[in-house]
């Protein structure tokens, strides 16, 4: 819900950067037999377990490689972005995507409610989205432009600021004395698809 409500995603059709997948216990991390449209009474469910699931922010991301245009691309801090205005909604990058992780927006996306307030794009390094292009998950890219306008060091995704247990836990990997790097350093962690070679930046502590 914080993700939808800070990047206005579409509701019809429904349009989901963070995916929550529902996996039975005894699976283990099935994400390819995971149920993703589940409407349960009551989370969490005895029995299952549940995986967030979004963009990789791939080291070698093949959804960059496909793009005739070059509309996306990884910043040197390793977040793959899109620039809205040069995507051309051909939709390479949605086959060549391992991980189902891109979008292709059908209708314009609602205002962000800053942004309708001030008139002008929440970030201007990265534009806003439009009708016809194809969207992923930045990591919220525009609070990080904030932070940096503000001169503040670290910033939180949206996704992460919310989450009531600290499942996600967000930081730079390259810094030792990190959160997110002390974790991966203590725990035993997985990423997804790892024969691929695609370098896979989201880890999962199991």
């Amino acid at each position: 819900h914080a993700c939808v409500g800070e990047n206005s995603q579409s509701r019809t059709p429904p349009i989901h950067w963070i995916r929550v997948a529902r996996v039975n216990e005894e699976a283990g991390v099935d994400l390819v037999h995971a149920d993703y449209y589940y409407e349960p009474e009551e989370v969490p469910e005895k029995g299952f377990n549940y995986i967030p699931v979004a963009c990789m922010q791939c080291e070698n991301p093949p959804c960059v490689s496909v793009c005739p245009v070059q509309a996306t691309w990884a910043e040197p801090d390793g977040i793959v972005v899109v620039d809205y205005d040069w995507c051309i909604g051909c939709r390479y990058c949605i086959v060549a995507c391992p991980y189902g992780s891109r979008s292709f927006n059908f209708f314009a996306p609602w205002p962000r409610p800053h942004t309708a307030e001030t008139g002008t794009p929440p970030n201007d390094k990265f534009p806003t989205r439009k009708k016809g292009a194809v969207e992923k998950c930045n990591f919220c890219a525009e609070l990080l432009a904030e932070a940096q306008r503000e001169g503040k060091e670290t910033y939180t995704p949206a996704c992460v600021a919310v989450c009531p247990n600290n499942s996600l836990v967000f930081g730079d990997v390259s810094d030792p004395n990190s959160a997110v790097r002390k974790l991966l350093d203590e725990n035993h962690t997985i990423v997804r698809k790892p024969a691929l070679g695609t370098g896979p930046q989201i880890y999962y502590i199991v």
